[in-house]
């Protein structure tokens, strides 16, 4: 029985020794610099990583309200401007365009101050923006402000290049980018139908003036006959 505790309390201080080294290397590896942030390695072996920095999250806040102030605008084009049933295509894709040339200039020259101000009085605003409704309203969501400049009317938009009102900006860009060219398609198309419906109005118009010559020249001859007729007693 001695021999037999001499032997095994050797053995479990070797055990604990070993347990110990175990867990020195453990924190000496979770507390090493060389280590990627937020992981926890053993040995080589990388047992956990946790992302710690902003750019591994897949969607960060900002990124969240770009998607949504997309979100408004695209809805608001598609269910409040783009009425097709009081305006026509090329009305709806001259306004689009007019947006979208205002929009990325700003996004094309940011320092440019000419392009950040229009007047209400504009005749391409006039014709273009102010005549479709709730158009004034995507200029709203990019961030276009009503202010009177010099005693005149105008529309600015007064944030900087590296502002979050401007990375909505690009994005809306885009947007307005999109819906020209299925815009322009309506648009081409429609311009199609008119035409066809125009040629076949024209050709109905010739073929009730041709029969209407036709009688009239059917009534002559008819005329001329009973007149060439002789006359009995």
């Amino acid at each position: 029985q001695q021999l037999h505790n001499s032997l095994r309390i050797p053995l479990l201080e070797s055990a604990l020794r070993k347990a110990a080294d175990v867990g020195d290397k453990l924190l000496s590896t979770m507390s090493n610099p060389s280590s990627p942030k937020g992981a926890v390695n053993v040995g080589h072996s990388q047992l956990l990583q946790i992302p710690t920095s902003p750019q591994a999250i897949p969607h960060t806040e900002k990124q969240k309200d770009h998607l949504e102030a997309r979100r408004k605008f695209n809805s608001c084009l598609e269910s409040d401007v783009l009425d097709y049933l009081h305006y026509h295509p090329s009305q709806l894709e001259d306004c689009v365009t007019t947006l979208h040339r205002l929009f990325s200039n700003i996004v094309e020259h940011p320092d440019d101050q000419k392009y950040r101000r229009i007047k209400a009085a504009n005749k391409a605003y006039l014709k273009h923006i102010a005549s479709i409704k709730h158009a004034d309203e995507l200029m709203l969501q990019a961030g276009w402000r009503p202010r009177v400049v010099d005693m005149e009317k105008s529309w600015l938009w007064e944030y900087d290049a590296g502002s979050h009102e401007f990375r909505v900006l690009c994005e809306l860009t885009e947007v307005l980018e999109k819906a020209i060219s299925a815009l322009h398609a309506k648009a081409e198309r429609k311009r199609k139908e008119d035409e066809e419906r125009k040629n076949k109005h024209a050709e109905e118009r010739d073929r009730i003036r041709l029969a209407l010559e036709d009688d009239r020249q059917q009534r002559l001859l008819a005329q001329e006959l009973t007149a060439a007729r002789p006359h009995t007693e």
